[in-house]
């Protein structure tokens, strides 16, 4: 079983290679990661024991659309990353690595990222220099994050 955090990329800006690298600057893998390419989605294992990490180069109408409570509207986003959490394994320590990815993401890119969960909905919204945070938000300091 598992808990499933999406980060909605709004431009296209990321590729394989980009991500790639990223992912091995902030996680500092101690073993190299697998990869496994489908037709519309790349999977990476081994990046955490607790986390696989999915791509989705490129999503298209009517199913780039998330009905945002951050922004009270429907927020168009073109790429997505999931995080697939072991419902087991997570914790609050995982949730705060994934949004400190997400905005170490955030500076390598030119693009707003909203952070959602199957869970929790809104997380936050990374844009420009600010980190907006949904009022549901409970499970996390926020002040945690916002270093």
């Amino acid at each position: 079983m598992s808990i499933c955090v999406c980060a909605r990329v709004n431009g296209k800006c990321i590729d394989e290679k980009l991500l790639e690298k990223v992912m091995v600057e902030f996680f500092h893998p101690k073993n190299s990661f697998t990869k496994e390419v489908n037709k519309k989605c790349v999977t990476y294992s081994g990046i955490m024991d607790e986390i696989t990490i999915s791509f989705v180069c490129e999503k298209n109408p009517p199913y780039n659309i998330y009905d945002s409570s951050i922004i009270n509207g429907e927020y168009k986003f073109t790429q997505l990353l999931f995080f697939d959490v072991n419902k087991e394994k997570a914790t609050v320590d995982t949730y705060k690595i994934i949004i400190d990815f997400c905005k170490y993401l955030k500076t390598k890119i030119e693009s707003d990222i909203l952070v959602t969960s199957d869970v929790h909905n809104d997380i936050c919204l990374l844009k420009e220099q600010e980190m907006i945070w949904s009022e549901d938000i409970s499970f996390i300091k926020k002040t945690d994050c916002d270093t």
